[in-house]
């Protein structure tokens, strides 16, 4: 190569770079769906995962939503996924990637013990598949079931604090509107700004502030914001003062998480015990048995 071709080579490099850094510095054109997705509240949990997860579930989900009969997913619950921030491809991804790793743990511990030289009958594996497949399809219902429980009791904790915030900016002298937005706005956790984008949206579309937590109760399964909307419809509609009926239903949702802790805190002794009872068993045998055998 001559040192013409080579400082054209070298040129030629330069400016391909040159270019591709001024692409990348371009901005692209955004598309409507993207621009208008941005205006939806974002969902975001500290304590679970709320968010989508990797492209290829999500790719793999909906591709098995068009493609596959409706009767093996069964009912979707659309609560629990609307409540976590999920969509229906990313739970369907979910559980198909599930019943695959079902399906194949158990034929590839089948292969590795046939190499070691034990052998297995063939119903052995197939069954074993089939049924680990099974188990495992089901699993996400079970992890979606108990994330939906925990993001509805963590909502419940905020929710509290809400109708407390709610009964004091009231006795300031607030409109109802303004009560629940100024209360919306003083906490940073997801469920206050869940509740605040919901009622930042409602100066937008005219709907009134209490109908719009009546449909957010509804959509994601929260009684208690149900009830809440109830009480703020009668000061909004009829002019009633309802101080002490925000305080007396924050009582009571205090009294409920009270008794739930409660509860829970008598089955974990329980359950407890049983351990505890072997363990001392196990303890009072291990002193006694010399004895006996000693005195036979």
């Amino acid at each position: 190569m001559t040192a013409l071709q080579l400082a054209m080579l070298s040129g030629a490099t330069i400016t391909a770079g040159l270019v591709m850094l001024v692409a990348g510095l371009v901005p692209a054109p955004t598309h409507l769906k993207d621009a208008i997705g941005r205006l939806q509240p974002r969902i975001t949990l500290d304590t679970l995962s709320m968010g989508e997860k990797a492209d290829s579930e999500v790719r793999l989900g909906r591709w098995a939503e068009r493609h596959l009969p409706a009767i093996i997913w069964g009912t979707a619950p659309e609560k629990d996924l609307a409540l976590l921030g999920r969509t229906k491809a990313t739970f369907y991804g979910s559980k198909l990637i599930s019943g695959i790793l079902g399906l194949l743990v158990v034929p590839v511990i089948s292969v590795a013990t046939m190499l070691l030289g034990l052998p297995i009958p063939i119903a052995v594996p197939v069954l074993g598949s089939l049924g680990f497949a099974a188990i495992m399809w089901f699993l996400p219902n079970n992890e979606l079931r108990d994330q939906a429980a925990k993001a509805r009791e963590e909502f419940s904790y905020a929710l509290v604090a809400f109708v407390e915030m709610v009964a004091l900016e009231r006795l300031s002298g607030a409109t109802v509107p303004e009560a629940l937005l100024r209360a919306a706005d003083t906490g940073d956790s997801w469920v206050f700004q869940r509740l605040a984008t919901v009622l930042r949206r409602t100066h937008y579309t005219g709907q009134n502030p209490w109908d719009a937590l009546a449909d957010m109760g509804h959509h994601y399964d929260l009684p208690d914001l149900v009830d809440l909307a109830d009480i703020m419809r009668l000061a909004g509609a009829d002019g009633t003062r309802i101080y002490s009926s925000l305080r007396a239903r924050g009582a009571a949702m205090r009294n409920a998480t009270l008794n739930q802790q409660i509860s829970r805190a008598n089955a974990a002794g329980e359950r407890i015990a049983i351990p505890v009872t072997l363990l001392v068993l196990v303890l009072a045998i291990t002193l006694v048995v010399p004895a006996v055998l000693r005195m036979i």
